[in-house]
Formats: C-alpha cells, sequence, structure tokens
C-alpha cells in the first residue's frame, strides 16, 4: 500500500432545509465533489424512501478514490443528516461542512478516522 491520506470523515447534523428531491440531492453531491475536488466515476445516485417513521432520502457517489454517503431524515424538525466522505486523496473538511450549510446547517458533529491504521 503506498502512503495515501486514507481519511474518513463521519458527519452527524442537524439541518433546517433538508433535501426531499432526487435532482437536489444529487446535484448537491456533485457540488461537493467539485468543492472538494474528487473525480466522479458513477453517480451521484439518489433514492427518495416514503416511509413513514423512515422518510428521506439516501445519496452516493463513487469517487475514483472510494466513495461519499449521505442519508437524510426528513420527517424530524430539525431534519437529521449522516453523511460519509471516505478518500486516499487528502481533502478540506472544512469545505465539507462550509458545502451543508446550504441545507441549513444548525448543529454538527463529526470524527475523522485515518483509516491507514
Amino acid at each position: 500500500m503506498n502512503d495515501l491520506d486514507h481519511k474518513h470523515l463521519l458527519i452527524s447534523a442537524n439541518i433546517d432545509n433538508p433535501p426531499k428531491k432526487v435532482t437536489a440531492l444529487n446535484d448537491w453531491l456533485k457540488r461537493l465533489c467539485t468543492i472538494i475536488d474528487m473525480k466522479i466515476i458513477t453517480g451521484p445516485h439518489s433514492v427518495y424512501q416514503d416511509e413513514e417513521g423512515n422518510r428521506g432520502i439516501t445519496g452516493i457517489v463513487g469517487i475514483s478514490t472510494s466513495h461519499i454517503s449521505i442519508h437524510v431524515w426528513d420527517e424530524p424538525v430539525p431534519a437529521q443528516v449522516k453523511l460519509d466522505v471516505y478518500s486516499c486523496k487528502p481533502f478540506n473538511i472544512h469545505s465539507v461542512v462550509e458545502h451543508l450549510r446550504e441545507l441549513g446547517l444548525q448543529d454538527i458533529k463529526y470524527k475523522v478516522i485515518d483509516r491507514n491504521f
């Protein structure tokens, strides 16, 4: 294995403006990839789940250095978000958080795991 970054960013957040349309979440994911300089190899692919108690949208995008996934539950107020960004290419965590502000970010908790070890 070469000496790459292998960082896994895990975010749990509350937002006021949850995406509810597949096109909106796909556009948000594409912009995130541009902002953190990741090359998309597949997707984004998103689906809206309309099941009571689990209503919300899930999106994934394959990037050349791994993946990005997001789950947004829009029933609670504020809406809840879980976002993962995993890449062996370095990326700016602050830029990811700033991009979440577009969704009406209220509060956030995050953890970065070094997957090299």
